[in-house]
């Protein structure tokens, strides 16, 4: 299981909302920004974060790194983010760059702007994966650019200000984040008052989790606040000695997110069908998806109905049925890359039947088998990388059962959500763990496979999203499940067995 992987997404989006704000630009110097900000979560110190504007010549150039670590268990995760924007001082695009360090796993992608499209470059521990996308139609701000915006829309008085930008955190896409002022506050800032705004600041890749900032006169973010779903999130402008100062706690996560039902369920490697209540706790409305095993029986203002039946899977749409994306190769997911290919021979080499579902159970099996090295250490890593590490926790187990099964030939994707397991939670009783598995597309229905269990799949799954992971690291597909954690309750309304 990986609730690092969501902490993931979740920075990811977040990671762009900070590169709206810098400092006062000071005319005719090289350095238009230099800020330094100290991350807290639950009131312990976790990292910090760095963004620079400079110019040289006609180019200039955004920078933001961000560092922060966390625990899963007894593991320690680094976390790192490093985003480069370089444009000409006119605005126009030339690259941007993006390398995400998830201790163990690191995908870097660049973006080239050229007149025929975006040309992208990818890597994950394996061969590098190139694309193209043709140039957004619509209007959308840089970095630096934005942050002028916000300036000017700020000092003219708005209540509200919208802001489109793009990012490779997220991918080739439009993001629009919109600022709404609630009000004012004087704030203290190393050692002196400073007048700011406050604005609730929503992102429309993470839309559930909304952020309080706290805005200079003159643009500059000096403190941040977000609800994570295990603990506030706080950010403050400090000096850089500070800011970097060594972390004094590192939030323990994969725990704490930890859902225990009403009632244990009994023997759950052999259930067949399940019947599930979920809700949030604060009675906001929850959507979850009729796919693979899973189906929605019934909603009412604050719950829905779950019913996972490993004899009746969800039939395809006719759109994912051609959707190429299933077989595609991408930074995550490489069916191309020699490595797997290799892994996939040797996982049917004694598979002498062409039936799919045979395959697939068989490159299933060959996955747990294959990836020894069963830690929380690794973030995310991709399916390249752990075709080479054996190493990783379920979604790399997902994501190298996805890249083996498209080398076959099967349309694959990776699924978000929750498993029940067994002896663990406060009560020893059981309980839910964040997690993620694999989808096969057979006969026309999607059946569910999971790579780190003793059985190919059991009841007590909840799917909360599915990715085929086409872009990037997948951030924008499984941004929403960002907005469940810590505020999910199941009830469990009936178990069948074999």
């Amino acid at each position: 299981m990986t609730q690092t992987r969501y902490m993931h997404t979740f920075f990811a989006s977040f990671f762009l909302l900070l590169s709206l704000f810098g400092g006062t630009a000071v005319q005719a110097e090289e350095v238009l920004e230099d800020l330094w900000y100290g991350i807290e979560i639950a009131g312990g110190r976790v990292g910090w974060q760095h963004s620079t504007f400079t110019v040289e010549g006609d180019q200039r150039t955004s920078k933001t790194d961000m560092e922060m670590v966390f625990k899963r268990g007894q593991m320690k995760i680094e976390v790192a983010i490093q985003s480069t924007w370089k444009s000409t001082t006119s605005g126009k695009p030339i690259s941007a760059k993006m390398v995400q360090d998830m201790s163990m796993a690191k995908t870097i992608s660049k973006w080239t702007f050229k007149p025929d499209g975006i040309h992208i470059l990818e890597t994950s521990g394996g061969p590098p994966v190139t694309s193209q996308v043709p140039l957004p139609e619509e209007r959308w701000l840089l970095p630096y650019d934005a942050q002028q915006y916000f300036t000017e829309r700020a000092k003219a008085g708005a209540e509200e200000i919208m802001i489109k930008m793009m990012t490779p955190e997220i991918g080739p896409q439009i993001i629009t984040v919109t600022y709404t002022r609630i009000g004012e506050e004087d704030l203290e800032i190393q050692g002196r008052m400073i007048p700011t705004t406050i604005w609730i600041m929503v992102n429309s890749a993470t839309p559930q989790v909304p952020s309080k900032n706290w805005v200079s006169t003159d643009g500059v973010m000096v403190a941040n606040e977000t609800d994570l779903g295990f603990g506030i999130l706080r950010m403050k402008l400090e000096p850089r000695k500070e800011a970097m100062q060594e972390p004094d706690s590192a939030p323990e996560v994969f725990f704490k997110l930890m859902v225990e039902p009403d009632q244990p369920i009994s023997d759950p490697w052999k259930a067949r069908r399940v019947v599930m209540r979920v809700r949030t706790k604060d009675d906001t409305a929850l959507e979850l998806p009729s796919k693979g095993y899973q189906s929605i029986a019934g909603r009412t203002d604050d719950s829905v109905t779950v019913v996972v039946d490993m004899d009746a899977p969800q039939p395809a749409t006719s759109e994912e049925i051609t959707d190429e994306d299933y077989l595609g190769q991408s930074v995550m997911i490489d069916p191309q890359d020699e490595k797997v290919i290799t892994l996939r021979d040797e996982a049917l080499s004694e598979v002498r039947d062409d039936d799919p579902m045979l395959r697939a159970q068989a490159l299933r099996s060959f996955v747990l088998e294959y990836i020894t090295n069963k830690n929380l250490a690794t973030a995310f890593a991709s399916a390249s990388e752990v075709a080479r590490s054996q190493t990783g926790d379920c979604s790399e187990h997902g994501v190298l059962l996805a890249a083996l099964l498209r080398a076959d030939g099967i349309p694959a994707r990776v699924v978000t959500g929750l498993v029940y397991v067994p002896g663990i939670g406060e009560k020893g009783e059981g309980a839910f763990g964040w997690h993620m598995w694999t989808q096969a597309l057979i006969d026309g229905h999607w059946v569910d496979l999971d790579a780190t269990l003793p059985v190919e799949f059991s009841g007590g799954h909840i799917a909360t999203n599915t990715s085929a992971l086409s872009q990037g690291t997948g951030s924008a597909d499984m941004s929403g499940l960002v907005g469940l954690l810590g505020k999910i309750e199941i009830d469990v309304v009936r178990v069948d067995h074999e």
